[in-house]
C-alpha cells in the first residue's frame, strides 16, 4: 500500500499539506462507508470526513457574516441557495455565485469547510456570496447539475433588485467540479446575451479528458483521484452528450467571457488542464490572473489554519473580489 503522506513529503509538498494528508488517512480509516457502493452512504461519510478536517485545519469564518437560506425553484424542482452577507449597513451591489466541488458526485453547501471559507470571502471580499446546491451524479447525470446552476443564475438576475444587488454585477466561481460548472455557466450566459462580471476557477475540472496530461500521471497518487474514466462514467451516465459542452475545454470560442482568476496547485492532476484553459482565455483577449500554489494538492487550499500558502490563496480570491467590487485591496498574507 502506498504511504501517501510519505510520498507527498518526498515529492516536495508543503509540510502542512503532509500533516493534512496524515489526518485524512486517520479519519478516513474510521469511515468505511467512504467505499460504499451506495452514493448516499458515501456522501454522508465524505461529509463527515470533510467536517472533521475543516474543524482541525480551516480557520473559522467571520462570525458577523449573516447567512440566510433561499429555496429556488428550478426546471426540476427546488434547490437550496445560501446567501453570505458581509457585515455592514449597506448591502453590497456585487454578487458572486459559488459552486462547490466534489467530483460531480459528492459535496454540499452544508459542509463546514464551505461555510468557513465563504464567510471569510464574503466579509473580506466585500461581496454577497450565494452558494448553490446542484443535483449530483450518478442519480442525476449531466446535464442536471449544469441546468440547476443556470437556473440559479437566472433566479439571481431576476430577483437581484429585491436582494439588494445589481443584476449586471454578478459573477460566478467554483472549485474543482464547481470550477467546471462555473466555466460552462459563464459561456452559456455569454451566448444567451448575459454579461457576467467575473469568474473565479479554482483547481478547475477544465477538461474531462486529462488522461495524457503530465500532471495527471505525476500527481494522481497524491490526490487519490483514481480512475478518471469512472468519474466520467458516473457524471455522463453512459450517455452521449450529443455535442454539448461537458467542460470549459469544449468551448470553441472564449472571446467575450468575463475577466477570470484561475488558481491551480503544483501537485494537482487537474493542473495542466486548468493552466491550458487560462492560456486559452488570455489568447482570446479575456483579462486573466493566474497563480499556481507551490507545494499544494487538489483540495489543500482549505487548510488556512496551518498553511501560509493556503491563506495566500484565499487572499488572492478576496482581493480579486474586492477589485471587482471596486474596493481598496488588502495585502496578501
Amino acid at each position: 500500500m502506498v504511504n501517501v503522506p510519505s510520498l507527498a513529503r518526498t515529492a516536495g509538498c508543503e509540510s502542512a499539506v503532509v500533516d493534512w494528508l496524515d489526518a485524512v488517512g486517520d479519519i478516513a480509516g474510521a469511515l468505511p462507508q467512504l467505499q460504499s457502493p451506495d452514493p448516499a452512504l458515501r456522501r454522508r461519510a465524505a461529509h463527515q470526513l470533510s467536517d472533521a478536517l475543516a474543524t482541525r485545519f480551516t480557520l473559522p469564518g467571520d462570525a458577523h457574516c449573516e447567512v440566510s437560506e433561499h429555496r429556488v425553484r428550478t426546471r426540476a424542482g427546488e434547490i437550496t441557495v445560501l446567501r453570505y452577507q458581509p457585515p455592514g449597513e449597506d448591502p453590497p451591489q456585487l454578487a458572486h455565485l459559488s459552486l462547490h466541488g466534489g467530483g460531480f458526485v459528492l459535496g454540499s453547501v452544508r459542509e463546514a469547510v464551505n461555510d468557513r471559507l465563504l464567510r471569510h470571502r464574503a466579509a473580506a471580499g466585500g461581496v454577497a456570496i450565494f452558494a448553490a446546491e446542484y443535483r449530483l451524479a450518478p442519480e442525476h447525470p449531466f446535464p442536471a447539475g449544469l441546468e440547476d446552476c443556470l437556473d440559479v443564475l437566472h433566479w439571481l438576475i431576476e430577483t437581484a433588485p429585491g436582494l439588494g444587488i445589481s443584476p449586471d454585477r454578478i459573477g460566478i466561481g467554483g472549485i474543482s467540479a464547481g470550477g467546471n460548472l462555473a466555466g460552462l455557466v459563464a459561456a452559456h450566459a455569454r451566448d444567451s446575451g448575459l454579461r457576467l462580471d467575473h469568474q473565479i476557477l479554482e483547481v478547475p475540472g477544465a477538461s474531462l479528458h486529462i488522461d495524457q496530461d503530465a500532471s495527471y500521471h505525476q500527481s494522481n497518487a497524491l490526490s487519490d483521484f483514481g480512475d478518471l474514466s469512472e468519474t466520467r462514467s458516473a457524471y455522463l451516465g453512459g450517455a452521449d452528450p450529443q455535442g454539448r459542452w461537458t467542460a470549459p475545454a469544449d468551448i470553441p470560442d472564449l472571446a467575450g467571457l468575463p475577466p477570470a482568476l484561475v488558481l491551480t496547485a503544483e501537485f494537482d492532476p487537474l493542473r495542466d488542464s486548468g493552466e491550458r484553459y487560462a492560456d486559452r482565455l488570455a489568447a482570446a483577449g479575456v483579462p486573466v490572473q493566474t497563480w499556481r500554489a507551490p507545494g499544494h494538492l487538489h483540495g489543500s487550499m482549505s487548510i488556512t489554519r496551518t498553511s501560509a500558502t493556503a491563506r495566500a490563496w484565499q487572499g488572492r480570491v478576496t482581493d480579486f473580489l474586492r477589485s471587482r467590487a471596486r474596493l481598496p485591496l488588502s495585502p496578501i498574507s
